[in-house]
């Protein structure tokens, strides 16, 4: 389930299989050609081309009863020189018709684009755009699922030149009894129209709009909210799977008591929806969840492929949605620094668990042991950095993964030995949330961790970072977990009470008291929580 962001891969996709961690994805971008194209038009631009203030495009969007088209109008508030539009490629404007301006004034098509000038204030354009032909032609750009549709909005939604930073709003008017399932945040509803904040991300950042007859349940916890959709699901299941994903949210609580952020969509695709591959796999090795990913095109999502049949148990022993919101807590950091990213999903999908009381500390810390072990090797003939921004031609996956599990584990426990538990990872994480998510484009690796460094007021994670991202061999877990206490095989592991870091395993794995049903304090800090399983010497002074 890698994090990525592109119109292939901004997305995490996590499948089955790759050791306790069955993840990976493949993070796309625009391709160089069209990254010269823009260049050189960004170059071609005039001065006055860019002297008017951004702009916050406003659509309104309206839909026939079956759903295949969608009649768009997008309206700007102030008059520029000139203004683009256009879809996420110049091969999606086949799927757009009847472009035209409220004024007089001309559209001519420059490349992938409308170009208008003299646009005035107010102005609008209109076009319909063929809904049914993006979804049946067989790309990731749109799919159906039954009576439901599933497209990339910015295949459709054309992104104007205009828009600023504060993004776009869109207003849609749905057919009687259809819902909407959006990444974006509602501002207002009013019977079958419903108006949205779209936030400003790059447009090859993919993005999910699902379409068509099914139940969406809002869960709000300390922070924000999310918003679970089961596509083509029968009686009972949406019920029982929004149940399953809101203990798995909570689990999430246990960083730092609040979501990372305010909003996040949740759309699930029963077996029986999904692609023949997807079912065969399902077949070959059955179990309630059959693989996931996150994207981050114009907010923040999850999509989770699941069999509602399987026995509820399954559903809260697997962990595939926990990894997949754990991906919440950091931003996007791009193919380099996916060994980051994934390590630190891979990293808390065990810890988050155990205090989450999903799994027994014991047990977490089993399989931390044991995806260590399947994935130790070396030496490589890659650094870690480069196995990691090669991964989707590489069978490097395990090795990615885990190490950068190893990387957060171990940064984890010397922040907590430095400090006596006052500074840990959970802390550095909760003022990263305070100064920088959502984060709506890519920081680099070093950025990140330089800004984690900052933000906790030490030199930890930019050290190890430079340290790990240049290995050839994987990391030297077994020391780590010997300093705390855990020992043996996988299938034997002791745990020593009186280890130098016993008292740091404790605290990593505790369970959290309470933290779904804490309030948010009135500074809007993390809700006051406490911990369980932790001996009273163990606690931090």
């Amino acid at each position: 389930m890698m994090d990525a962001s592109g119109s292939s891969a901004q997305a995490n996709k996590t499948m089955r299989g790759i050791g306790s961690s069955h993840s990976f994805g493949l993070a796309a971008g625009v391709s160089g050609k069209r990254l010269a194209l823009l260049g050189l038009a960004l170059i071609a631009l005039p001065a006055w081309a860019s002297s008017a203030p951004p702009d916050v495009p406003k659509y309104s969007v309206t839909f026939d009863a079956q759903l295949t088209h969608a009649d768009v109008r997008l309206c700007l508030d102030r008059a520029h020189a000139q203004v683009e539009f256009a879809p996420d490629s110049a091969r999606a404007m086949r799927f757009l018709s009847a472009m035209r301006r409220s004024s007089t004034g001309d559209l001519q098509v420059v490349g992938g684009s409308w170009l208008a000038r003299d646009w005035a204030a107010g102005e609008c354009v209109a076009y319909t755009a063929d809904l049914a032909a993006i979804v049946d032609q067989g790309s990731d750009a749109g799919k159906r699922y039954g009576k439901n549709l599933v497209t990339d909005p910015q295949q459709w939604l054309v992104r104007a030149s205009a828009q600023g930073a504060s993004g776009a709003e869109a207003t849609m008017e749905l057919p009687e009894g259809w819902s909407i399932s959006a990444p974006w945040r509602e501002l207002s509803r009013n019977g079958t129209s419903i108006r949205f904040k779209i936030p400003d991300t790059p447009q090859d950042w993919s993005a999910s709009l699902v379409l068509g007859e099914f139940e969406q349940t809002r869960i709000d916890l300390p922070g924000g909210a999310v918003r679970v959709a089961l596509l083509n699901g029968k009686g009972g299941e949406q019920a029982r799977l929004a149940e399953w994903l809101r203990i798995e949210a909570q689990a999430l609580l246990g960083t730092y008591g609040r979501l990372p952020v305010a909003d996040v969509q949740i759309w699930l695709v029963s077996v029986d929806s999904a692609s023949l591959a997807k079912r065969y796999a399902g077949m070959i090795e059955p179990g309630a969840v059959l693989g996931g990913e996150s994207a981050r095109g114009q907010g923040n999502a999850l999509q989770l492929d699941v069999d509602p049949s399987r026995p509820a148990q399954e559903f809260v022993e697997d962990w595939t949605a926990i990894h997949e919101l754990s991906h919440l807590l950091h931003p996007y950091l791009g193919d380099r620094g996916s060994w980051l990213s994934e390590g630190l999903a891979t990293y808390y999908q065990n810890v988050l668990r155990a205090r989450g009381a999903l799994l027994s500390p014991e047990q977490a810390w089993e399989r931390l042991a044991s995806g260590f072990q399947r994935s130790e090797g070396g030496p490589y003939p890659q650094s870690l950095e480069q196995a990691a921004a090669n991964m989707g031609q590489s069978p490097a996956f395990q090795r990615v993964y885990w190490s950068g599990a190893a990387y957060w584990l171990g940064v984890d426990v010397d922040l907590r030995r430095a400090t006596r538990g006052k500074i840990t990872l959970d802390t550095a994480l909760a003022a990263f949330r305070g100064c920088c998510l959502p984060a709506y484009r890519e920081w680099k690796p070093e950025e990140f961790v330089a800004k984690l460094d900052g933000l906790a007021g030490v030199h930890t994670f930019t050290r190890q970072y430079h340290r790990f991202a240049a290995m050839k061999r994987f990391p030297d877990w077994r020391a780590t977990l010997a300093r705390l206490g855990v020992n043996g095989s996988q299938d034997a592991l002791t745990f020593g009470a009186d280890a130098p870091d016993a008292c740091i395993r404790e605290a990593i794995t505790a369970a959290r008291i309470d933290v779904a049903n804490a309030p948010d304090q009135r500074d809007g800090s993390a809700p006051q929580t406490g911990v369980s399983g932790i001996r009273p010497h163990c606690l931090p002074q």
